[in-house]
């Protein structure tokens, strides 16, 4: 079963692809855009990184 991060690292993968995208089809607009909702992805994935860490110590 997939977890959350598991999730947000391959959503961040997919966005990541997608600038490539945007960029190769000289679409700098989308691509900043996408830049922005990477930064978000990365902050989510390093927030539930963040929280399994937590989780553990608490279990531990």
């Amino acid at each position: 079963m997939a977890t959350r991060g598991d999730d947000l690292s391959e959503l961040a993968q997919d966005v990541s692809t997608a600038i490539a995208k945007a960029r190769h089809l000289n679409l700098p607009t989308s691509a900043y855009i996408l830049s922005m909702v990477l930064v978000e992805v990365s902050e989510a994935l390093k927030a539930a990184a963040d929280e399994e860490e937590e989780d553990g110590d608490a279990a531990g």
